[in-house]
């Protein structure tokens, strides 16, 4: 074994130690660095971006109009009207929403339309079982102060023997 005295130890550890960071760098730039950045975007796919983004837009202002007119006709809708036009005019503005979806189904930004459509149709529905439960509960009071009145009858009958 050869015996070194200190400073030789000092000057290979250092060595050894630039060895290693040399190495480490150069390994980490080998394997991190790349001549391409994953940001970087054509002038190309930079237009197709934009442009598939104004058809959206374009998409987002062509539906509004139906999806606020189909809100309102949710909300102003009554089924005691026996009017069954006005249930297929929401039908037919929950297909149309929907058929915005249908034009583009790979983006997923179209399922707004979609989900949109479904919320509505759940309000409608929720609507239509508003009024049937509002009719129920009408009913059950007609029948409570019928049966009521009839108690009272009764009572009265039976006291006045």
């Amino acid at each position: 074994m050869i015996k070194l005295s200190i400073k030789e130890r000092r000057e290979q550890f250092l060595f050894f130690t630039a060895l290693f960071v040399f190495t480490v760098g150069l390994l980490s730039f080998g394997i991190f660095y790349s001549d391409t950045s994953r940001y970087e975007i054509s002038k190309e796919e930079l237009e197709v971006k934009i442009s598939e983004n104004e058809a959206f837009e374009n998409m987002v202002k062509e539906t509004s109009p139906t999806i606020d007119t189909t809100y309102k006709q949710i909300t102003r809708y009554n089924p005691n009207v026996q009017a069954v036009f006005l249930k297929n005019d929401i039908q037919n503005s929950l297909g149309s929403i929907r058929a915005a979806f249908d034009r583009k189904a790979s983006d997923s930004r179209y399922k707004i339309f979609v989900q949109t459509a479904q919320l509505y149709d759940r309000l409608f529905y929720d609507r239509q079982e508003q009024n049937r439960n509002i009719t129920d509960i009408e009913l059950h009071k007609r029948q409570l102060d019928d049966c009521i009145t009839n108690r009272r009858q009764l009572q009265q009958t039976i006291s006045a023997r």
